[in-house]
């Protein structure tokens, strides 16, 4: 893991990692403007509301992010002819596999994190002038951190068409596709959406927003993670048997 991780030390991965971050606290700072209720008082900072923002808007990136990022790593030895010194190392394939994997993990955590920081230092400071609901930072503090876990459910998926077109381009069409798709689902603010894989980070996300239209628990949860799980499984299993099979010369 140490050394997928040097190898990005002279990319622009770590430009994707703001490019994530930077818009959903650009969002939550907008929750900074004057703004007026309809009695004409000034309204009050909602930090509910503001997670709810940062999530909305993390969640929506992070498929084409993500796919982007996974797809990079692993594509990058078959694209640099160095996939035989790779495979010839007397390490396993699958620690090689499971490194890289982990690493994108760490990348997914560190966005997530990154993407957060106004909202969380906000609520630290009005802490301060004013009483804070610290349950809501908590709650959205939790609501980040279980959408960067279902995040990570979709990333096999993007690690085995990276493999099996030694490129990133497939796991970029990938991205850009879920990405408009999550788009568009987070925009109907349905509970539906989530059993599409790439959308069930939006499950606690939506959790914390208010007045819609339909609210309480969601019935889908249940079927959306077992279709995620389904989907990791199947994907990972893939990823092992391919790069278990691959010849020496692959890549070559």
């Amino acid at each position: 893991m140490s050394a997928e991780m040097l190898k990005l030390k002279h990319t622009k991965m770590y430009w994707l990692i703001l490019l994530g971050a930077i818009p959903a606290n650009l969002v939550t700072l907008s929750a900074f403007l004057p703004r007026v209720t309809p009695e004409g008082v000034r309204a009050a900072i909602d930090l509910q509301d503001m997670f709810y923002r940062q999530g909305m808007t993390i969640t929506i990136l992070a498929p084409f992010m993500f796919a982007l990022m996974t797809g990079y790593i692993f594509s990058r030895e078959y694209q640099e002819r160095t996939i035989n010194q790779l495979f010839s190392y007397p390490i396993s394939r699958l620690s090689i596999l499971l490194a890289k994997l982990a690493s994108i993990l760490l990348l997914i955590v560190v966005t997530s994190a990154l993407s957060c920081l106004t909202v969380t230092a906000a609520g630290l400071v009005l802490a301060f002038s004013q009483p804070v609901d610290f349950a809501v930072v908590w709650s959205g503090i939790r609501m980040n951190g279980l959408a960067c876990l279902l995040s990570f459910g979709t990333v096999p998926v993007a690690a085995a068409i990276s493999m099996v077109g030694k490129s990133v381009i497939p796991s970029t069409v990938l991205g850009v596709f879920t990405t408009v798709v999550t788009l568009l689902g987070e925009m109907g603010h349905g509970m539906r959406g989530i059993l599409f894989p790439w959308l069930m980070p939006y499950w606690p996300v939506r959790e914390l927003a208010q007045g819609l239209a339909v609210s309480g628990p969601n019935p889908y949860v249940a079927p959306g993670i077992t279709i995620l799980a389904v989907t990791f499984i199947a994907s990972l299993a893939f990823c092992i048997v391919y790069y278990e099979k691959s010849e020496v010369h692959s890549g070559s």
